[in-house]
């Protein structure tokens, strides 16, 4: 209860959250579902989250994760969430994005383009982009996001 208002607090649910990202970081899955990052983590590992990607650098021992926001979205209301990749990495990574800029495919994994430069860096993204201007292919982000997902 708000002590001021007498009245409930408002949820994540309750306030009919619009979430433009088709990924969410493990702390706003646990901001959203009002759960600890451990629980997510758990959840994660339980295959409850079946839509989760390890988008961390190559041989780090720190996971760099992001989820579906449709699954977190589900759970938050009391769905099965989706765990078709084909279907989410289609709507995720439309078909109509040839390649991506590095700031754009930051934006879409709510991250750092920064880190998108270092997993290009490391071999893990393709470039097409001339000398001045990373691009990556759309089939390398289908790629990447395929060999990273985490499994339970």
């Amino acid at each position: 209860m708000n002590a001021l208002l007498n009245e409930p607090l408002e949820t994540a649910a309750d306030r009919g959250l619009q979430i433009k990202s088709p990924f969410v970081s493990v702390w706003q899955a646990a901001v959203l579902l009002e759960r600890t990052e451990k629980e997510i983590y758990i959840r994660i590992q339980e295959g409850r989250l079946p839509l989760a990607f390890n988008i961390g650098m190559p041989g780090t021992a720190r996971a760099c994760l992001r989820l579906a926001a449709s699954s977190v979205v589900s759970l938050m209301h009391r769905r099965e969430p989706e765990s078709d990749l084909a279907a989410f990495l289609e709507r995720a990574v439309p078909v109509t994005h040839y390649s991506f800029r590095a700031p754009q495919l930051a934006r879409l994994w709510q991250g750092d383009y920064d880190h998108v430069y270092r997993l290009v860096g490391a071999g893990e993204l393709e470039d097409i982009g001339g000398k001045t201007r990373y691009r990556i292919p759309r089939e390398s982000v289908i790629r990447f996001l395929t060999a990273r997902r985490i499994v339970a």
